[in-house]
């Protein structure tokens, strides 16, 4: 059988069409990178040396052969354990406390009155009851009252009902009082002492009283419960904000010596330097497997909670996990190098992983939000990758990439590279000086070496972003804040065509962008995209401007002279055409979108209603006077919509007081909601709101009335005209 029988055969053919699904695609793709990383990562892990265990005999003298900072963990455990005693409980408030206090106590002064108020019953039958009552009240633990039960019960019987009523409204403002105060389990015997102290100080008989101190104490009930979560939260917060002890073992050290018995600390020394063979190759292996999978999957859930487009496209995510492997491929390259002459600094050298590149790119390319959590999935393998100075690597690695993340949201040209090189350079400088001091082991040695890697890595990342940006730009149809600065400049050769070809949509667009980007921030859509493509929504009138109100000059309209359904046709084909002119000069999809979504699939109602006037409504099909679509997918596309019809909308009003602006932009906004234009973005009502609000503030600034010049005035301007032939003041000699 040959090779093309072999490629044409049904299992072949079956397994290429299998491996065309978006979602084995996606797996593949995931399961590419997984294993590269691993290999990254368990590649780093050294080849066990030894096996020993505590109080075995050394056969052979091991000797650190790097130096690096290792935990003394027994002495960290002793602070951690010293640290989670002295927690005070934490006690969290009970908010139905007082009313369940209350509705005991009026519970059972209800129970009370029904058998004292019962006609039916005789004195002795109410005394019965009633003393039946109290001891169910009475727990064993309430033995010991100053009168018997049927001392209250008497009491209650011949007292007057006044008497009755106004002991207890004065033992529920007792009650009251203390249910107002923090009672726990523990101080609910002495909250109850002082109810007895102050019951004791009113003027009824002696029964009564004990009887009110009988139902104070039933009804009583802490207010603060003990949160046993909470206080073992507390106790985990004080346990972590332990610093570990450290130590530095240094290159040529001596760790266990011949023929000496090897401790527990000796060997948590070992583990830490790697020489020590704890569980095995495999389990190893299976540790790093474990953690790079937990590291995808947080990265997976992430991305389908909070960046749904970004997991939906498939070069998106491959950008993703390229861009991450490189930075890990570089970090790699830069741990070989070893300083013999100092071999102290060799441990700083995972100081120079460049993590910043990559969170500058991944937000200028993808999202902010998405770039801080893969700094930190970054700054983990950083730590990991780093053998000897794992924590202080990924704090150095987490603190760059975050300076460089905040340094990319304000770049908007090339020129901004020294101003990312050098935020980076005082991030890490700062960051590895800081830990040093805490550290206890700062010197002019230290600080030098840290201002010479703050250096590298900032020059390093720097370089590496701004080299790599548009590479991955062009590889993966990506668009980034500069490219969109270089998309919005009016030197752009598709944006002069615009100019000098249909003028009035130029115009119309600048305002569309102008409208849009300054509403785009209050519905947290991206002001730069939404002034880009607001400046290329319309390119497709350029094929044929004069078909459109704004470029038409006189009186003359060629929609006169055709059939509404061919106007509509013209009118509605100029997103397919923009669209198309947009790939030919390979504008980005992004711009793209908004030149095919800004009018969705919305109609073009003046020519449906010219229709329906010639041909009647049974003869014309609205499907015909929509555009193709589709509806906007993104906050964006939808704000460009609204600002796009708004602005022309207001433009073609005779009266443009506030009022009526008001009224046309809300009718706007309510057609395209009733269109049903919205359904596939995430545009909200409060957005909807708000960009109403936004929209009226914009446009009353454009068509607010002029100030009327006073007759004085005007008489100086004209006085001014013939004296220098013009308005202003004469300029000094």
């Amino acid at each position: 059988m040959g090779i093309k029988a072999i490629l044409n055969s049904p299992m072949i053919r079956k397994a290429y069409r299998w491996s065309r699904h978006n979602r084995v695609r996606k797996v593949l793709g995931m399961l590419f990178f997984y294993a590269i990383i691993l290999f990254l990562m368990y590649s780093n892990f050294q080849e066990n040396q030894v096996s020993l265990e505590v109080d075995e005999v050394a056969k052979q003298t091991i000797i650190a052969d790097k130096t690096a900072t290792v935990v003394d963990q027994y002495a960290t455990e002793e602070l951690k354990d010293e640290a989670a005693s002295k927690v005070e409980k934490v006690y969290k408030e009970d908010k139905d406390a007082e009313r369940l206090a209350r509705q005991n106590f009026g519970g059972i002064q209800n129970d009370i009155n029904a058998i004292l108020l019962d006609p039916v019953k005789s004195q002795q039958q109410q005394l019965d009851a009633l003393e039946s009552y109290l001891s169910a009240l009475v727990h064993k633990k309430d033995i010991g009252y100053g009168a018997s039960l049927k001392e209250m019960s008497a009491y209650l019987v011949y007292a007057s009902e006044e008497e009755t009523a106004a002991l207890f409204a004065a033992g529920g403002g007792i009650l009251d009082e203390s249910m107002g105060k923090a009672v726990t389990e523990q101080t609910i015997g002495k909250v109850y002492v002082e109810i007895s102290d102050k019951v004791d100080n009113l003027t009824y008989d002696k029964a009564g009283l004990e009887f009110i101190k009988l139902v104070c104490k039933h009804a009583l009930r802490p207010t603060m419960v003990y949160d046993e979560s909470a206080t073992q939260t507390a106790r985990d917060k004080a346990r972590r904000d332990i610093m570990p002890v450290e130590k530095t073992v240094k290159a040529g050290e001596v760790i266990v010596r011949q023929g000496n018995r090897v401790t527990e600390e000796q060997i948590a020394v070992l583990e830490q330097l790697g020489i020590q063979r704890n569980q095995g190759d495999n389990l190893a292996l299976l540790g790093v497997s474990l953690f790079v999978a937990i590291s995808f999957a947080l990265v997976i859930v992430y991305l389908r909670r909070y960046n749904r487009p970004v997991y939906e496209k498939n070069n998106q995510l491959f950008m993703l996990g390229m861009i991450v492997i490189i930075i890990l491929l570089i970090t790699k390259m830069l741990l070989f190098i070893e300083l013999n002459t100092r071999p102290e600094f060799n441990t700083m050298m995972a100081y120079l992983a460049p993590v910043a590149a990559a969170s500058m790119l991944v937000g200028i390319l993808l999202e902010q939000r998405l770039a801080y959590f893969i700094t930190v999935i970054l700054a983990f393998f950083t730590g990991l990758l780093s053998a000897g100075n794992q924590l202080d690597a990924g704090i150095v690695a987490f603190v760059g990439g975050v300076a460089g993340i905040y340094i990319a949201s304000s770049m908007n040209q090339t020129s901004d590279l020294a101003k990312a090189a050098v935020g980076i350079i005082l991030a890490d400088t700062a960051t590895i000086l800081t830990l040093s001091l805490l550290r206890g082991n700062f010197n002019l040695d230290v600080a030098t070496a840290a201002a010479i890697i703050g250096l590298i890595n900032g020059l390093l990342s720097a370089v590496l972003m701004f080299g790599s940006l548009p590479l991955l730009e062009a590889a993966f149809g990506m668009t980034s804040t500069i490219k969109l600065m270089e998309l919005a400049n009016p030197n752009n050769e598709l944006l002069k065509r615009l100019l000098i070809e249909a003028p009035g949509t130029y115009h119309h667009s600048l305002m569309v962008g102008n409208l849009a980007e300054a509403t785009a921030e209050v519905i947290g859509a991206n002001p730069l995209l939404v002034r880009a493509g607001a400046y290329y929504h319309d390119i497709g009138k350029i094929l044929r401007p004069e078909y459109f109100v704004e470029n038409q000059r006189g009186a003359v309209n060629p929609h006169d002279r055709i059939a509404p359904a061919l106007s509509a046709l013209i009118i509605t084909s100029h997103t397919r055409e923009g669209a198309e002119l947009a790939q030919e000069y390979r504008l980005p999809e992004s711009i793209i979108d908004f030149i095919s979504q800004h009018h969705g699939t919305g109609v073009t109602y003046y020519f449906y209603n010219k229709a329906v006037q010639e041909e009647g409504a049974d003869y014309v099909n609205m499907d015909n006077y929509r555009y193709e679509g589709p509806r906007p997918r993104s906050k964006e596309l939808a704000l460009v919509m609204l600002a796009d019809a708004v602005e022309a909308a207001v433009r073609s009003m005779p009266d443009t007081s506030l009022e009526k602006i008001k009224e046309k932009v809300q009718r706007i906004v309510a057609i395209h909601l009733n269109d049903r234009q919205f359904e596939e973005c995430d545009l909200t009502f409060k957005d909807l709101h708000n960009i109403e609000k936004n929209f009226l503030t914009v446009l009353e600034g454009i068509y607010h009335k002029r100030i009327e010049y006073p007759e004085n005035l005007a008489r100086e301007l004209s006085l001014r005209r013939e004296q220098y032939g013009y308005d202003d003041f004469k300029p000094s000699e």
